[in-house]
């Protein structure tokens, strides 16, 4: 076996025009990878948050990548699309391919055929339609999952070989004083935080109801209320939800009389100051969450959280020792759950200080980048006619 001292080249693609959790997730990854093992380059849509980001040591590629949906020409634009990444791919002389959505999915596996180019998907989420998953799903090399519930759901249509759940970065934290000074909120009295986009899964109203619910016992309790939503979102259904769900949660607030407790930040990038000004995070999805990366960075920031109990987040919560889990959609449960934290300062403490350690044993970015760069290597010393990397 010959050993090629040079860099693993690895075409990472992604299209969203926002930025989500997968967005963050593929800068975090970025910033962690050893050079001396992989040369990535990022290929994006012209519109997406990353671009210009991560500086001169990542190339980026700008492509159109077609939308699959209402697309009376879905055919004809996958297959441009499809051809304009393989040609990435060759003048890059990409050894892999990594996409991370099931867009960015289907053209990497056509691409990749094209290209003659091992594809690897990461399954973020459930929105692949099975039946497609397991006409395609024969086509990249390896099929990743970032939690266990996602490699549950679609079952045998993909055959996932690997696990790589999101690493996070560990924040330096301003004081708590320090944070809520900065985002003008109360300095005295118990916070709880809802990190989520403005989507109606994410499950707004669980939250305020529990809220409300603990009001007459902690009258000094303040909501915050971070993440935004893009013009996407602007519609009904509960997956989508943006500006009309707004309007929705600031008169359910109204209704609840909640208007002097509750703080609706929007999206911030200052995530460190939002997780150090609370006291409890907490995450009240209605549906399976795929993954749950929040949880994380909160027991990263050493924050106790409770969480629904359903999808990723039983993989991440440790009922009991870095925070609880409630019935989905349950407020109050929810309540239940965060009347023992509300009222045991050590408590909270403790549960924190369990989830930063968790977080720093389960969900560092140096393991996530290895668990990557290992994936890529085998993929590529597989490959016919490639070099085989050590």
């Amino acid at each position: 076996m010959s050993v090629v001292s040079e860099p693993l080249r690895v075409l990472l693609v992604d299209h969203a025009p926002i930025l989500g959790g997968v967005e963050i997730m593929i800068r975090d990854l970025l910033t962690a990878l050893d050079p001396a093992r992989v040369a990535p380059t990022l290929v994006t849509d012209r519109a997406s948050p990353l671009r210009g980001r991560l500086g001169p040591a990542v190339p980026e590629i700008a492509l159109p990548l077609t939308r699959l949906k209402r697309n009376p020409l879905a055919g004809w634009s996958l297959a441009t699309s499809a051809i304009q990444l393989a040609r990435a791919a060759r003048a890059t002389r990409a050894d892999v391919m990594q996409t991370f959505t099931a867009r960015t999915h289907l053209i990497g596996a056509c691409a990749g055929a094209l290209a003659r180019v091992p594809v690897v998907w990461r399954l973020n989420d459930d929105t692949l339609p099975e039946g497609l998953a397991a006409v395609l799903g024969r086509l990249p090399s390896r099929i990743i999952s970032v939690s266990a519930h996602l490699k549950s759901h679609y079952g045998r249509a993909l055959p996932v070989s690997d696990i790589i759940p999101d690493g996070v970065p560990l924040p330096t934290l301003p004081t708590p004083a320090r944070a809520r000074s900065a985002l003008h909120l109360p300095p005295d009295g118990p916070i709880l935080l809802l990190v989520a986009r403005l989507v109606r899964w994410k499950g707004h109203a669980v939250f305020l109801q529990a809220l409300a619910d603990l009001m007459p016992e902690f009258p000094n309790l303040q909501g915050v209320l971070a993440g935004g939503h893009s013009p996407a979102d602007d519609r009904p259904g509960l997956l989508a939800g943006g500006a009309p769900y707004e309007r929705e949660i600031t008169a359910l607030i109204e209704t609840l009389r909640l208007a002097n407790h509750v703080t609706v930040l929007g999206h911030t990038h200052d995530t460190a100051a939002v997780f150090a000004a609370a006291d409890v995070v907490v995450h009240t999805s209605i549906q399976p969450e795929p993954f749950g990366r929040v949880i994380v960075e909160a027991m990263a920031a050493g924050r106790p959280v409770v969480a629904s109990a359903a999808g990723g987040p039983l993989e991440i919560v440790q009922d009991g020792q870095t925070g609880r889990l409630t019935p989905p959609g349950d407020s109050r449960s929810l309540a239940a759950a965060l009347r023992p934290l509300l009222a045991d300062a050590p408590l909270r403490a403790a549960m924190g200080a369990a989830g930063r350690r968790r977080a720093e044993a389960e969900y560092s970015l140096p393991a996530m980048a290895e668990r990557f760069t290992r994936v890529w290597k085998e993929c590529a010393r597989r490959a016919p006619g490639r070099p085989k990397y050590v």
